[in-house]
Formats: structure tokens, sequence, C-alpha cells
């Protein structure tokens, strides 16, 4: 939690509570990908709009949220599980019966939930765009995602709306990733997980390489080079994307991509030694191993 809004909590006399949404439209027709609609529901029985940015993006006070009737209840947490709040907006003039019709009941779109104080808003929301409370910066409790779950009523006078915690997936696996004894889910030399950044190791079966050149001086295949046993070279289009080949005989002067006889390509076998061919055992910070080895039936 930001220590301003901490510190605003313990205040004896903390200034007003302020809510304000984002509905996330998608299925725009003009193309884009998605269109948010920030509003406020007035629960402090303010009528106009209020001005409000993202602090981490330097985009203070940059959004305005629109005055829009509106109840929402139900977001306290309890032993029971995660909440399932409700959101009701007034619908007399059926300008939410119309957007249901085109974005399909708003089912499965994103609602943020943002809480702050009026400490926190930006000068241009008070007389002569100066707050009377002298906050120094913006700031808010941690934002709240919901899902709408379902239209729960739809009338001439309210329609309303069931949400769910992000974190409520129905049919989905915990944890995300699958629990495998000796196999690496980890894709390798990616920046994340694996990490792997140096020369050419093992094969797929984990057959061990040996290149003549060093890490820094492998250049990428040329047409224009006859290659001899145990030339290093890569391929591709970044240092992300390269892939790296050992040449196994003298004279060569084939494609690595199109001659798996004269060429052998650096493929981690994704197993514990794989990983240990790749870093040094005894490493203090271990084997970044993407399985589970500790998981082997006893």
């Amino acid at each position: 939690m930001n220590e301003h809004v901490h510190k605003e909590m313990f205040e004896m006399e903390p200034s007003t509570l302020i809510i304000l949404y984002e509905l996330i439209l998608k299925d725009l027709s003009d193309g884009q990908t998605e269109k948010r609609y920030r509003f406020h529901g007035g629960e402090n029985g303010y009528n106009k709009s209020i001005k409000y940015g993202y602090p981490t993006l330097g985009s203070q006070g940059n959004f305005e949220y629109f005055y829009v009737p509106c109840r929402a209840e139900g977001f306290d947490y309890s032993v029971d599980g995660l909440p399932r709040p409700t959101i009701t907006f007034d619908n007399t003039d059926s300008f939410f019966s119309l957007k249901t019709r085109y974005f399909k009941d708003f089912i499965g779109y994103e609602l943020i939930r943002i809480k702050t104080f009026v400490k926190f808003l930006h000068g241009s929301n008070f007389p002569n765009n100066v707050n009377p409370y002298g906050s120094p910066t913006e700031a808010s409790f941690p934002y709240e995602e919901y899902v709408i779950n379902t239209k729960v009523i739809e009338n001439s006078e309210i329609i309303s709306f069931e949400l769910n915690s992000k974190l409520e997936k129905e049919g989905g696996i915990v944890p995300a990733r699958k629990i495998v004894y000796n196999v690496c889910q980890w894709k390798y030399r990616s920046e994340y997980g694996c990490g792997y950044q140096g020369g050419p190791k093992t094969d797929k079966d984990g057959n061990p390489l040996t290149h003549t050149n060093s890490f820094s001086s492998i250049s990428e295949w040329s047409s224009q080079t006859t290659y001899s046993k145990g030339t290093a070279v890569k391929i591709g289009s970044s240092a992300a994307k390269y892939q790296y080949y050992v040449c196994q005989q003298n004279g060569t002067t084939t494609h690595p991509e199109d001659d798996k006889v004269r060429w052998a390509q650096d493929i981690c076998p994704k197993n514990i030694a794989g990983c240990r061919a790749r870093f040094q055992e005894g490493d203090d910070n271990g084997l970044p191993f993407g399985g589970f080895p500790g998981s082997w039936p006893q």
C-alpha cells in the first residue's frame, strides 16, 4: 500500500474517501482493442466529473471520471471466500440497456475499482487549481480488478451486474505450471526462467558440443565462408532469437539449417543434465532448472 495512503488512514480526521471505476470495453467497431469508460458514482453527493491519473506513469489528473449514478456493494472480504460484489446503474434513460446490446451484456469485461482520498486528488479538481490539503502527489489504495460475471437485473429503472475477482477462474488449474519431475519448462535462452547466454553446450540428446571460437567471437553464418570442424556460428535476427550451430566437418559450406550431418545445433535436452552442462555445478545460486526434481515418487 502507498505510504501516503497508509498515513492518511490513521489520521484523526482523514479526508473524504473517493471511489472511481474503469469499465474496459472491447469488441469496438473502430478497430481499437479496448476503450476505458471512466466514471464515479457520487457516493459522497459529488455529481461533477473528477480528474485523476496514474501517478506511476506521470499522468496526474489526465483522465476524467464522469458522474454516473450507480451503487456498488459487497466488496468486503470474508473467510468464506472471495467477494462477489454487485454494481447497479440508473437505467431510466435506457443508456446501459443500449450499451449491453452492443457489448454482449458486458460479460467477461473488466471493471477496475480505485479508492483514494480527496487529499490525493489533483489540484485541477479544486477552485484556483489548488488542493486545499496541499498533497504533493496523487495516491490510491491498490487497484481492485474484477470481471463482470453476469447481468442480474435489467428493467426500465435499473440494471445490475454481478462481479467476481480475476483470481476466481472456473476450470482454472493451480498451479498453472504442470509439476513434472525431469523436464524443464523454460524456453531455452529466454531472459526469464532460463537466462543462459553462453556458448553451445549440447545437442538435443545431451551429447557435448565442443567449439574452438569463444562465445564473444561467434559470428553469423555466411555463404561466403568455408568452415572448419569446431567452429560455432549463429543464425537469427536478434540476440534473443539466435540459434547456435557447431561445424562437424572441415571444409563445410552448407547452411546449418539444411545440413544436419555437417552441423550440430545447440539445443538444451530440457533435463537436469542439460541444465548442469550450461551452469557450473556448485554455483551458490543453484540451477535455474524449470522442472520439479523433488516431485519424483519415492
